[in-house]
C-alpha cells in the first residue's frame, strides 16, 4: 500500500478511502513511467518535524568551485572572485562546515569531484553546500575549458543516488550571469501617477530538500565589483556572518535579496548603457522544513 496504516485502519480499504483527496492520482505527462522500485534510506528527522536535524556529529561539506581564469578567449578573467571565495570560505568555516576550495577546474574535473562527493558517506553530516563562482549564460555555467549545465551540480545528490543525504538539506549557491539582459530598475515614489513499521516510515520525493540560489534571475546580468567582489556574495556573506546561526535560511536569503536589490547599483559612467543597473537573486526552494544552522 502507498499509505501508512494507523489508528486501526483496515488494510482492505478502497482506494478512494486511502486518499485524503478521494479518487486516484494521475500525472500530467505522457510517456515512460520510470522506475517503481522502492528504495530506503535512514530517516534523519521525524516525519512531521518542522526543523531539519542539525545535530549530527559534523556540519557537513562545503565545496567552492572558484573560476577566475578561462581557456575560452571570449571570457575575461573574473577579477575580484578571490575576495568572494575567501569571504565565503571564512563564514562557512565559522558555521562549522568542512570547506574545500577548488580553483579553475576543467568541466570533467568539476563533474568528477561532484560524483566523488556524492559517493561519500554523509551519515554524520547535517547537510551539504556547494558554491560556484564563474561566468555563465542562460542555462549554462563555465568551467575553465567549456560550459556545462547547472543541473550537473545536483544530479548526483538526489535521494536515490546519495541516500546518506536523503532528508537532509542540499544547498547550491551560484554566482554567475544567466544572460546579458540588464535590469534598469524603477524608482518608487509615495506620489501616485495615473523508518520500518507503518507508523514510523514515510517517503519523500528524490528531489526534496534542495535549495538552489542564483545570483540573478534567468536571462539577466550578474554584477561583480573588481575590488569588493560580487554583489550577491557580498550580501550572502554578510548575512551568514551576522545571522547564519540564528535565522532560518529562507528568511536569511530574503534579506540577501533585499540587500542586493536596494544597496547596489552599477557604476559605469563611461558606458551609459551599463550604468546605474540593478540586480536581484533568484531562489528555488524544495526545502520541506525550516533550516537553521545553529551553533556547532
Amino acid at each position: 500500500m502507498s499509505e501508512n496504516l494507523e489508528n486501526g485502519d483496515s488494510a482492505d480499504m478502497g482506494e478512494n478511502e486511502q486518499r485524503p483527496n478521494g479518487g486516484g492520482d494521475e500525472g500530467d505527462a505522457w510517456g515512460n513511467q520510470g522506475s517503481s522500485v522502492r528504495r530506503f534510506a535512514r530517516m534523519p528527522v521525524d516525519r512531521n518535524a518542522p526543523y531539519y536535524n542539525m545535530s549530527h556529529k559534523q556540519r557537513g561539506m562545503a565545496v567552492i568551485f572558484n573560476h577566475e581564469h578561462f581557456d575560452i578567449h571570449s571570457l575575461k578573467p573574473r577579477t575580484g572572485t578571490h575576495v568572494d571565495c575567501d569571504n565565503l570560505a571564512k563564514v562557512l568555516k565559522n558555521l562549522g562546515f568542512r570547506v574545500t576550495v577548488l580553483n579553475n577546474l576543467k568541466a570533467k574535473d568539476v563533474n568528477k569531484y561532484i560524483q566523488q562527493t556524492a559517493e561519500m558517506d554523509h551519515s554524520d553530516y547535517d547537510c551539504l553546500l556547494i558554491a560556484v563562482l564563474t561566468h555563465g549564460e542562460m542555462g549554462l555555467l563555465y568551467a575553465k575549458d567549456t560550459h556545462y549545465k547547472p543541473d550537473n551540480l545536483w544530479y548526483y545528490f538526489t535521494a536515490d543516488k546519495c541516500p546518506s543525504l536523503a532528508g537532509k538539506p542540499k544547498m547550491f549557491f551560484i554566482q554567475a550571469c544567466q544572460g546579458d539582459k540588464l535590469d534598469g530598475g524603477i524608482t518608487l515614489s509615495n506620489r501616485t501617477e495615473t523508518d520500518g513499521c507503518p507508523s514510523s516510515t514515510y517517503r519523500i520525493p528524490i528531489h526534496a530538500d534542495f535549495l538552489i540560489v542564483f545570483s540573478t534571475v534567468p536571462g539577466f546580468y550578474s554584477w561583480r565589483n573588481t575590488t569588493r567582489g560580487s554583489w550577491f556574495m557580498q550580501a550572502l556573506c554578510e548575512e551568514l556572518r551576522f545571522y547564519g546561526a540564528e535565522r532560518d535560511i529562507l528568511t536569511l536569503l530574503t534579506f540577501v535579496c533585499q540587500k542586493v536589490a536596494l544597496d547596489f547599483e552599477s557604476n559605469t559612467p563611461d558606458t551609459q548603457a551599463m550604468h546605474q543597473q540593478k540586480q536581484v537573486p533568484c531562489i528555488t526552494s524544495m526545502l520541506t522544513r525550516l533550516l537553521v544552522f545553529g551553533k556547532k
